[in-house]
């Protein structure tokens, strides 16, 4: 389930962004908000949108920050 609209880099730096906890600053485009929104609500696509750029274990990470 490539995303074919954010550029890698961008999903890369959203996984991060959502793992460490950082909130949205408001100026995001309707993409990363998408984006965004399913891989924290859904932990399933989080892990595999991590896993499909090349990150592993991010879920134990971010299940992890409690």
């Amino acid at each position: 389930m490539t995303n074919e609209v954010l550029a890698e880099v961008d999903r890369l730096n959203i996984i991060f962004d959502v793992v460490d906890g950082i909130p949205l600053t408001g100026d995001e485009s309707d993409e990363i908000r998408s984006f965004r929104s399913k891989i924290e609500s859904d932990n399933l696509m989080l892990e595999y949108s991590a896993e499909e750029l090349g990150l592993n274990n991010v879920l134990f990470e971010y299940l992890s920050q409690g």
